[in-house]
C-alpha cells in the first residue's frame, strides 16, 4: 500500500468534507431528477469530477516529489557535516572573509 503524503491527505479530507455535505443534504430521486431534466449539469458534473481526479493525480505527483526533496536536503546536509568532523583541520579565512 502506498503511504499518502500531506498533500494528498489535505485532498482527501477535502473529498470527504464534499461527501459528507452532499450526503447531508441530498434528497433520494433528486440524482435521478437532474440527470432526467439538465444535460448540461451532468455535463458539468462529469468535467469538475474529471478535474478533481487529474489534481488529485498531481497532488500525490506533488507528495512524491517532496518527499524526493527531503531526502535529496537531508543527502545534502549528511554531505555537509563531515566538514565538522575534520580532525585538526588548519586553520583558514572564514565563508565570510572570503566573500
Amino acid at each position: 500500500m502506498e503511504r499518502v503524503g500531506l498533500l494528498g491527505t489535505m485532498a482527501r479530507a477535502d473529498l470527504d468534507a464534499l461527501l459528507e455535505a452532499v450526503g447531508r443534504d441530498y434528497r433520494p430521486g433528486s440524482l435521478e431528477i437532474l440527470l432526467a431534466n439538465d444535460l448540461e449539469w451532468r455535463v458539468a458534473l462529469e468535467e469538475a469530477e474529471r478535474e478533481v481526479g487529474a489534481l488529485y493525480e498531481t497532488l500525490c505527483e506533488a507528495d512524491a516529489t517532496l518527499a524526493r526533496w527531503r531526502q535529496a536536503v537531508g543527502e545534502l546536509y549528511r554531505l555537509w557535516r563531515r566538514v565538522s568532523e575534520v580532525p585538526n583541520a588548519p586553520e583558514a579565512p572564514s565563508l565570510e572573509e572570503v566573500a
